[in-house]
């Protein structure tokens, strides 16, 4: 009679992608700052980020992690992140003060500008302001920041 015999064979768990994700993600939470600046994320959402860290750097050292449990916490740590870079405030369209709104104190920044048109010598310093884009400073760019302001 033949004696069975018992083999086991431990398949391991890629975390690499994961790891990778963690470093990226981290990197990317260290480097912002919150406030409320271009470029600059809200108040609380680096902590949101870090928590998502937190939970996807558990999930990597814990040796009894499934694969599923792992690409479960990259799919979920990928998210935050993108939830994150998505909150950087941008450039507001008429915004000349960058105080992230168009406002009154635009306006008054444009007026200076008022009757400059590509033929003058300072006009890269004031082409933003050509808001209808015809190469002058003029009514027309007054009321489309009016507009703007006034959410028209």
């Amino acid at each position: 009679m033949l004696q069975g015999h018992t083999h086991s064979i431990e398949i391991g768990v890629d975390k690499a992608a994961l790891n990778a994700l963690i470093t990226n993600a981290q990197q990317k939470h260290d480097e912002a700052v919150e406030g409320n600046r271009i470029g600059q994320y809200p108040a609380g959402s680096k902590a949101a980020l870090q928590a998502q860290i937190e939970i996807a750097k558990a999930t990597a050292n814990n040796p009894a992690a499934t694969q599923a449990q792992i690409e479960q916490a990259a799919l979920d740590l990928n998210a935050a992140l993108q939830t994150f870079l998505a909150l950087a405030i941008q450039k507001v369209e008429g915004d000349y003060n960058n105080d992230n709104t168009t406002s009154i104190g635009d306006l008054a920044i444009m007026v200076k500008a008022y009757g400059k048109s590509s033929v003058d010598a300072d006009w890269n310093t004031v082409k933003a302001f050509d808001l209808n884009k015809d190469n002058m400073i003029d009514i027309q760019d007054l009321v489309a920041l009016a507009k703007l302001i006034l959410k028209w």
